[in-house]
């Protein structure tokens, strides 16, 4: 067994399958029986830009984009019912923080096996997302849903929860 969360059914009742030569771990599920992990090209690597947003009609919507630069990452934050021009939060963080959240993505929460879209079209207001992820080597990758989500989402909101406290923080 590993300590790998499944991206699809969110159990921990997951096997490291050793079949294949790779850069990176490829892991099945013991529950939902899929397969995930097990990417060549070292995603982290490659990824220049994360957006995240997230939010409904009555919450505000937050976002976040991370972009790198030479020598560090520029964050920007936008609070929820932030319309005024100008009133994003931004700032840097080193390039190891930026490689850790990329580490995490890729890794731990395996947002590159996560579905294209997800929609509860039974529920009318709620929450609706967006995950977009820049590589400098392939097609950009984006995840959207609507009232429905991947079964690591609230790890994925947790681990950018401190960016947005910290963006709400600075506008006080």
């Amino acid at each position: 067994m590993s300590d790998k969360h499944c991206p699809y059914c969110g159990q921990k009742e997951t096997e490291e399958n050793c079949g294949e030569m790779q850069a990176a771990s490829k892991y099945i599920c013991q529950v939902c029986d899929q397969s995930f992990g097990g990417t060549k090209d070292s995603p982290e690597l490659h990824c220049d830009e994360v957006y995240f947003s997230h939010g409904g009609f009555f919450s505000g919507n937050q976002s976040l984009r991370i972009e790198e630069r030479d020598g560090y990452a520029d964050l920007t934050v936008s609070s929820p019912f932030s319309e005024t021009e100008g009133s994003d939060v931004r700032f840097r963080i080193m390039l190891s923080e930026w490689m850790t959240i990329k580490k995490t993505m890729f890794y731990e929460l395996f947002v590159l096996d996560w579905k294209d879209e997800y929609n509860d079209s039974a529920i009318l207001d709620g929450t609706q997302w967006e995950l977009k992820l820049t590589f400098d080597n392939r097609e950009s990758v984006k995840s959207v849903g609507s009232n429905d989500f991947p079964a690591l989402f609230d790890e994925l909101t947790e681990l950018f929860t401190p960016y947005f406290d910290q963006g709400t923080f600075e506008r006080d």
